[in-house]
C-alpha cells in the first residue's frame, strides 16, 4: 500500500438531488479515488455497483446502501435498499457521501517517515492538505481488515491480537460496551473506511460501525437456494445469458428497462425470445426465472411466445420422467431399510463438546447439527449430504455425530481423501475429543506399517472410538463390525474403485457426506430430494472475501506479493501441478528470499520428508509451501493468506475454487493470484473457468461455482441418455423440478 501525500482540496463530498444534474461517471472515479472498490453487486461498506443508469454505493456509515437512478445527468430518485432482498427501505430527497478519511502527510519538505517517527505516539489525521509542497510518496506496509460492528467471539480475537501486537491502539466510533480490553486505547471519532494496522509503527486502529446491527442483518445469509438456481441478483446474470422463465420458455437475457406501471417505475430484465418477442420481469419478481443448464455445452434453441410449443414441451419432458422415477422409488426404498439398533448418546459429552468450541455456532450450523441428530434418533440410517463453502464449519457438525455415536458404543469412520486431509482432520478431532475420553487414531501413510498394525489391532479390540484415515481405511484388514458413522469428506476425489468401496461400507451404517462443491450427481440427487441436504451458508463474522485477479505469469509481481505478505508475518502457497518443474520454483524462491523458509510438497515425497514440511507449515516454521494440488482439501491456516496459482488454466473450476479456499481463514484479507503464460491462448471453457473463479469472490460461492461448472461442462448423463434431449430443450433446473413432482406423486400414489 502506498501513502500518496499528493493531497489537495478536492471532493470532501458527494452531494446529490433530485431533479439537479449529476454526471454519473464523476461519482464513480472520486468513489474509486477514495477507496471504494467497484463490484457487480454492492454487498459489503465501502462498495458500488453500476448498471446502465443506476448507481449503488455503500457509505462506511450507513446500514444500509444507497441506490441513485438517474435519466441521463437528471437524478431521477434516491433509495436506500435492503442487500438481501434488493427492494427499498426508504426515499430521500438529497443525499451527501463524505470523504472517508484518509493519512497523509503535511509539514514542508520532511518525509511522513521522519514526521511520524518526530511525533512518537502521535497519530495525525487530516483531510486535506494546503501548500504547493512538491508530491512525496511513501511506501510503507498496511494491513486493513474489516470493521467491528458488534461483540462476539471473533471479535474479541481481534481486539486482543491488536492489543498484543501493537503498542499504539486507537478506536473509532467505539461504545462503552466496545471498550472491554482496550482501556488503555485512544477513542476517536472519523468516518474511517476500515480498520487497519500498521506494523512499522506498531500501530492499530479499530473501527467500529456507527451503531448496532439490527435482527435483519445479525445474522445474515448469503443468497444461495438449493432447491433451484433462481436468480437472486443482478450480479448473477450477464447479458446474452440463456435464461429459461417457467411459463415462457427459453430466451436471453438483454439487460435492464425501466417501465411505467400506473403512476410507479420498475426495474425490469428484458428476456428476448425468436422472432423478435420480449418479456419483462420486475427484479423484486425473479422466482419463476433460473440460468439455463443443458447437456453437454452448446447453447439451446429459443422459445417461440404465443404458439403453445413450450407447454408442449414441458409436458412432453413430465411423460418422460415416468422412465427415471421407477428406478429413484427403488433407491428410496433401499434407504429405508430400518438400522438394526438404536443410538443412546451421552447428554453430558455432547453438552461437553459444545462447550469446548472455540467459536459462536453459526444458525446455519446450529441447524446443520439438529439435522444430523434427529437423524441418528431415526429408525433407518442416517444419509445426509452436508455442504458449506471452505471454513464455514462442516467439521463441527461432523464432530457432534461422531460424539452422538461413540458415546452409544459404537465407531466411527472418518474419511478423507488426502494424507494432508486426513491428518488435519486427526489433529482436530484428537485436539477436541481426546480430553472427553474418546479415543482417536490415524491411519494413513504418515504412520509405519509397525504403527498401522498396531492401530487394526485397537481397532478390532474396541479401544478406537473415531478412526480418521484416507483410502487405507478401505482395505480388507480393517475391521468394520462395530462401525456406526462414516464421515465422508469431498468423496468425488477418491477414485473409481474406491468409490466402489465406500458404496459397499454404506451398507447399514449411518452415511454423513461433507463438501464444499457439489459435484453434478450429488447436485442433481440433491435437486431433485434424493438426498438429504443440510447447508451452511453463513460465513464467520470476520471472514472477508478472497481478492482474487489473473494475471499473465510476471517474476517481479509474483516475488511482490510474496514479498508483502512476508511483510506482515504471513505464510505463502505456491501451487504448481507439475511435480517435475517444483525444484525450479523453489531454489528461484530460495535466491529471492534467502531469509525465510521454503518448503515443498508433493505426493511423490517420502512420507517422512511430506510429513516434515506439511507440520512445518502448518507450525509457522516454513514460510513459503511450494506444492502440488496436494493441498486441495485440508490445511487450515489462518497465518496463510496469499496464494499463488501457476497454469490456473489446466485447473478444474471447482478445483480451483477449494485451492483458492486455503487462504483467508482467519480475519486478515487474503489474496489469490491465478496466474497464465505469457502468449497463452485460452481455450473458451479455460476462459469461462477463470473468470467464473475471479467472479465468485463472496463468501459462500461454492454452490454458485459449482452450478457455474454445470454450466461450462453441460449437465452430462445424469440419469440416462434417452433423457438428455428433455434436458437441452427445458433446461436442467426446470427438468429437476418436473421431475422432483413426478417422484412425489408416484411416492403419494404408492
Amino acid at each position: 500500500h502506498s501513502f500518496n501525500t499528493k493531497g489537495g482540496e478536492l471532493n470532501k463530498e458527494i452531494k446529490i438531488k433530485i431533479g439537479r444534474e449529476v454526471v454519473q461517471k464523476d461519482i464513480i472515479t472520486i468513489l474509486g479515488d477514495w477507496g471504494y472498490v467497484g463490484t457487480d453487486h454492492c454487498v459489503g461498506s465501502g462498495t458500488f455497483a453500476v448498471r446502465g443508469g443506476i448507481l449503488d454505493v455503500f457509505p462506511p456509515h450507513l446500514k444500509d446502501p444507497i441506490r441513485i437512478e438517474f435519466y441521463d445527468k437528471r437524478v431521477e430518485s434516491i433509495r436506500l435498499f435492503d442487500v438481501d432482498s434488493q427492494l427499498s427501505i426508504s426515499k430521500r430527497e438529497h443525499f451527501f457521501i463524505p470523504k472517508p478519511v484518509s493519512l497523509v502527510g503535511s509539514g514542508g519538505n520532511s518525509t511522513v517517515l521522519g514526521l511520524l517517527k518526530k511525533a512518537g505516539n502521535l497519530l495525525y489525521i487530516t483531510q486535506e492538505k494546503k501548500g504547493e509542497n512538491p508530491p512525496q510518496d511513501l511506501e510503507i506496509y498496511v494491513e486493513t481488515f474489516r470493521a467491528l460492528s458488534f461483540k462476539d467471539n471473533i471479535s474479541t480475537e481481534v481486539i486482543s491480537e491488536a492489543v498484543k501486537k501493537n503498542k499504539n491502539v486507537f478506536t473509532v466510533n467505539a461504545e462503552n460496551t466496545d471498550l472491554v480490553g482496550l482501556e488503555k486505547a485512544t477513542h476517536i471519532t472519523v468516518p474511517f473506511l476500515k480498520s487497519f494496522s500498521i506494523p512499522l509503527f506498531s500501530l492499530s486502529c479499530l473501527v467500529y460501525g456507527p451503531g448496532r446491527p439490527s435482527s435483519r442483518s445479525q445474522d445474515k445469509r448469503l443468497p444461495i437456494n438449493v432447491s433451484s438456481k433462481k436468480i437472486l441478483g443482478l450480479s448473477e446474470i450477464s447479458w446474452g445469458d440463456y435464461l429459461v422463465h417457467q411459463d415462457f420458455g427459453v430466451g436471453r437475457y438483454r439487460g435492464l428497462q425501466t417501465i411505467l406501471v400506473g403512476r410507479k417505475k420498475e426495474e425490469n430484465i428484458k428476456i428476448e425470445y425468436s422472432n423478435g418477442g420480449f418479456v419483462f420481469v420486475p427484479v423484486d419478481r425473479f422466482s419463476r426465472v433460473h440460468k439455463y443448464i443443458g447437456y453437454g455445452s452448446g447453447g439451446p434453441k429459443l422459445s417461440t411466445l404465443g404458439t403453445g410449443g413450450w407447454e408442449k414441451q414441458k409436458l412432453l419432458t413430465k411423460k418422460s420422467t415416468g422412465v427415471v422415477v421407477a428406478d429413484l422409488i427403488k433407491l428410496y426404498a433401499s434407504r429405508s431399510k430400518p438400522r438394526g439398533f438404536e443410538y443412546k448418546p451421552d447428554a453430558e459429552i455432547l453438552s461437553a463438546v459444545k462447550q469446548n468450541f472455540p467459536h459462536k455456532e453459526t444458525p446455519d450450523q446450529r441447524q446443520a447439527i439438529s439435522d444430523v441428530l434427529r437423524d441418528l434418533q431415526s429408525p433407518k440410517p442416517m444419509d445426509r449430504l452436508l455442504y458449506g463453502d471452505v471454513g464455514f464449519g462442516k467439521t463441527e457438525v461432523a464432530l457432534r455425530a461422531a460424539v452422538s455415536v461413540v458415546s452409544s458404543g459404537r465407531c466411527v469412520f472418518f474419511l478423507a481423501p488426502t494424507t494432508v486431509l486426513s491428518d488435519q482432520h486427526f489433529i482436530t478431532c484428537k485436539n477436541r475429543l481426546n480430553p472427553l475420553g474418546v479415543n482417536v487414531d490415524l491411519l494413513s501413510r504418515f504412520r509405519t506399517k509397525k504403527e498401522q498394525g498396531l492401530v487394526l489391532l485397537g481397532l478390532k479390540n474396541k479401544k478406537i472410538d473415531v478412526l480418521v484415515g484416507t483410502h487405507r481405511l478401505l482395505s480388507d484388514d480393517v475391521v468394520t463390525k462395530n462401525l456406526g458413522l462414516l464421515i465422508v469428506d469431498e468423496e468425488h476425489r477418491f477414485g473409481v474403485k474406491n468409490k466402489e468401496k465406500i458404496k459397499s461400507l454404506k451398507a447399514g451404517v449411518d452415511v454423513l457426506t461433507l463438501t464444499a462443491t457439489p459435484i453434478p450427481r450429488t447436485l442433481q440427487q440433491s435437486l431433485v430430494g434424493l438426498k438429504d441436504t443440510s447447508k451452511i451458508e453463513t460465513p464467520p463474522s470476520t471472514r472477508l472475501p478472497i481478492k482474487t485477479s489473473v494475471r499473465l505469469f510476471d517474476w517481479p509481481l509474483i516475488l511482490g506479493a510474496i514479498r508483502d505478505e512476508l511483510t506482515r508475518n504471513g505464510q505463502i502457497y505456491f501451487v504448481n501441478n507439475d511435480i517435475k518443474s517444483l525444484s525450479f520454483y523453489q531454489e528461484k524462491l530460495v535466491s529471492s528470499f534467502p531469509e525465510h523458509n521454503i518448503g515443498v510438497a508433493h505426493s511423490k515425497m517420502s512420507t517422512a520428508a511430506l510429513e516434515k514440511n506439511v507440520i512445518g507449515f502448518f507450525n509457522g516454521g516454513v514460510d513459503v509451501l511450494v506444492c502440488t494440488s496436494i493441498v486441495e482439501s485440508g490445511l487450515d491456516i489462518p497465518n496463510a493468506n496469499t496464494i499463488i496459482i501457476n497454469n490456473a488454466h489446466r485447473f478444474g473450476l471447482s478445483q480451483l475454487y477449494q485451492i483458492r479456499g486455503r487462504v483467508g481463514r482467519g480475519v486478515r484479507q487474503a489474496f489469490c493470484c491465478l496466474c497464465i503464460p505469457k502468449k497463452h491462448t485460452l481455450s473458451p471453457n479455460a476462459f469461462e473457468r477463470l473468470k467464473s473463479i475471479e467472479h465468485n469472490t463472496s463468501l459462500g460461492s461454492g454452490y454458485s461455482v459449482a452450478m457455474k461448472d454445470l454450466e461450462i461442462r453441460g449437465s452430462g448423463n445424469l440419469f440416462g441418455l434417452e433423457q438428455s434431449g428433455y434436458v437441452s430443450r427445458v433446461g436442467l433446473t426446470l427438468y429437476n423440478k418436473i421431475l422432483a413432482d413426478s417422484v412425489r406423486e408416484s411416492r403419494s400414489g404408492s
